[in-house]
């Protein structure tokens, strides 16, 4: 199967398809799981990184940061927007795969569903102990996944975006027996008369089944929320955030009430984000 994703023609239009993502949202809500769990970073280690979009917050509030994903077009976009804002971002083309890196960190991120791209549990295996040897000793991990439940109520169709000087056809399919979301790009630029398309696909995972890698990674407490909340992930949710620590140590939470006022203020949030996207 054709594997073309994140080429120089969707790297182009990528922000400004993805203009309404919350990058300010996700950022916010894994400072209150810092938070929750009384941790502080300094040295972020931001897999997947795209355009830059989570780098740059971290690097705007003073966090050492370094980026890395295997598209150099993305990463051309990344570096261009640090230039510009005088952020100093360290970024790396790389394979999560495959990556291997000298600093140590007190956090790595990866966001957006990007896990879901690896399509094997043995390369997701990988991408974990790389990330576990790129960690201190007390380093934490955070990231998000789609659900086999969220992947498989994707509505397949065609969505159009229009731009200043192109067109992207957006064609969603779901693959229920490899449970697999797939979507096909067809971009083209009026002003040039370019045509490109890339094809992109997502798998899910059991819960169960990441966590069991994890240990075997290395990785040795983890905890999965519901997206946005501090509740107990479960398979039926739509998007779950892992938050797993390099070795077991005593983890100093707050007091329990404390978690029904934190998802009390992320429910409030969540309606506002929806509210905001409504107009």
């Amino acid at each position: 199967m054709e594997n073309s994703a994140y080429t120089a023609s969707f790297a182009r239009i990528y922000d400004e398809i993805m203009k309404s993502v919350p990058y300010k949202f996700w950022y916010d809500y894994i400072n209150e799981i810092m938070d929750y769990y009384q941790l502080k970073a300094e040295k972020v280690l931001d897999l997947a990184c795209g355009t830059g979009n989570m780098s740059l917050l971290y690097a705007k509030n003073s966090y050492q940061v370094t980026g890395i994903d295997r598209s150099e077009e993305m990463l051309k976009i990344a570096g261009k927007k640090a230039r510009e804002a005088g952020a100093d971002i360290s970024f790396i083309n790389a394979d999560l795969c495959e990556f291997r890196t000298e600093e140590k960190y007190d956090l790595a991120i990866s966001l957006f569903d990007s896990l879901n791209y690896i399509l094997d549990i043995d390369d997701l295996k990988k991408v974990f102990s790389n990330v576990y040897q790129a960690l201190k000793e007390d380093g934490i991990f955070i990231f998000d996944v789609n659900t086999i439940t969220r992947l498989m109520s994707i509505n397949e169709g065609t969505t159009f975006f229009h731009g200043k000087d192109y067109t992207c056809i957006w064609e969603d399919t779901v693959d229920e027996k490899n449970k697999l979301w797939q979507v096909r790009l067809k971009i083209y630029f009026e002003k040039t008369g370019e045509y490109h398309e890339e094809f992109h696909q997502e798998r899910g995972y059991k819960i169960d089944s990441i966590k069991n890698t994890l240990q075997e990674a290395g990785f040795q407490h983890i905890d999965v929320y519901n997206a946005y909340t501090l509740t107990e992930a479960s398979d039926d949710d739509d998007r779950v955030y892992f938050v797993v620590f390099k070795n077991k140590r005593p983890i100093k939470k707050k007091k329990t009430i404390s978690k029904f006022f934190i998802n009390l203020k992320w429910g409030i949030k969540r309606i506002l984000l929806s509210l905001r996207d409504l107009f």
